[in-house]
């Protein structure tokens, strides 16, 4: 039975962990300034493009689903008084080899539901006075990968989002079961498995380890297998002169890189992947900036090379200490939020924070450089 156990907390673990990795990944639709490349010996499947706007509560109002004035009068009135906050919470996802898909969970009592993705509405329906509710995609999820969000408007007008978001990796084949899961909107929130593909198994000799040991760190090495990447997280002004840049890699054992004319060697903690530079940009000539970076195998052969251009003036604006992102395709300011401050909400901060900047929080683009707020 332990065995069994293991083996579950084994394959739930390593799924969800392949959830966030991927959610991390940078998908939107503008030109980018920035490439990646990988250099390996075997082909890898892209991840297909998909990318979510964040739009806040009120935008969404006019389309969910609206009982008539009178139900919304009597459901008022029959509206149980809450200790807290409303809630949605999200206990069901089914999706079909061939897209279909059910969603059920729990909300406040005749409150209107609404499951999309992006601009796209997938799914609306009503809370029963038992609190429960069940919502079937109109059609179905077409191939790829797919961020889906569940909204609830109560009977009274306020507009809450369940703090669990759907990921959805759907194979073109509609032979195999869709790997589902729910990851955080919200601190507290958990990454959750919901749906497992049966091609993915692990050997009973680790089951047996993780078992006997309690390590579940085994897992990942068992189930999954991320290839080789280099990601650049923030740069911080060390003083007038030199620039410290923080990143993060894995599957490879050291990086380097230039800015413009001036060459660097990172500092690289091969089992973290995280990594840290300074570079010294006094004299640097010229209004561009091109940041080149390399992740070395253990032969130093370059496996990985990301390039990034913007202009060298936008660096001012974190001469007050403050930390810095480089805007990339695909980036959305919800993502970057949860990724620094482990709560999409506060996307809001870094609008304020970068105001005149940032018209519309929709509209980022690659090559802007914004400060983060502490």
């Amino acid at each position: 039975m332990r065995l069994v156990i293991a083996g579950l907390l084994i394959i739930g673990g390593g799924l969800a962990a392949l959830a966030l990795i991927w959610l991390l990944y940078t998908t939107s639709e503008p030109q980018s300034s920035s490439t990646t490349s990988v250099i390996t010996d075997t082909k890898t499947a892209k991840p297909a493009d998909v990318s979510f706007a964040d739009q806040t509560a009120t935008s969404r109002q006019s389309s969910a689903p609206a009982a008539t004035i009178s139900e919304q009068s009597n459901a008022a009135e029959r509206e149980p008084v809450f200790d807290g906050r409303p809630s949605l919470d999200i206990d069901v996802v089914r999706i079909g080899p061939d897209g279909s898909a059910v969603f059920a969970g729990k909300g406040s009592p005749y409150a209107g539901v609404m499951i999309f993705e992006k601009d796209k509405v997938l799914a609306q329906t009503s809370v029963s006075a038992d609190g429960e509710w069940v919502a079937v995609a109109e059609q179905p999820l077409s191939p790829g990968k797919h961020l889906i969000i569940a909204e609830m408007t109560t009977a009274v007008g306020q507009v809450f989002r369940a703090d669990q978001a759907i990921i959805v990796e759907l194979e073109s084949s509609g032979q195999n079961t869709p790997l589902v899961a729910l990851v955080p909107m919200t601190e507290k929130a958990e990454v959750e498995l919901i749906q497992t593909p049966e091609s993915l198994t692990i050997g009973a000799q680790t089951a047996q380890q993780v078992a006997e040991t309690g390590d579940l760190s085994l897992e990942l090495k068992a189930v999954l297998v991320e290839p080789p990447d280099l990601s650049l997280l923030t740069l911080t002004w060390v003083d007038q002169d030199n620039l410290f840049i923080k990143g993060m890699s894995s599957g490879g054992a050291a990086v380097r890189g230039l800015l413009n004319d001036r060459a660097f060697s990172a500092d690289h903690d091969s089992d973290s992947g995280d990594w840290t530079a300074t570079i010294r940009l006094d004299g640097l000539s010229g209004k561009a900036g091109r940041l080149v970076s390399h992740l070395l195998n253990t032969d130093n052969e370059i496996i990985v090379s990301r390039q990034l251009d913007f202009k060298l003036d936008q660096l001012d604006i974190g001469r007050d200490g403050s930390e810095m992102i480089i805007i990339e395709k695909g980036d959305m300011l919800w993502r970057i939020a949860y990724r620094t401050y482990g709560d999409g909400i506060r996307y809001l901060d870094i609008v304020k924070r970068n105001q005149n900047l940032i018209a519309d929080p929709d509209l980022i683009y690659p090559a802007q450089i914004f400060a983060l707020p502490e």
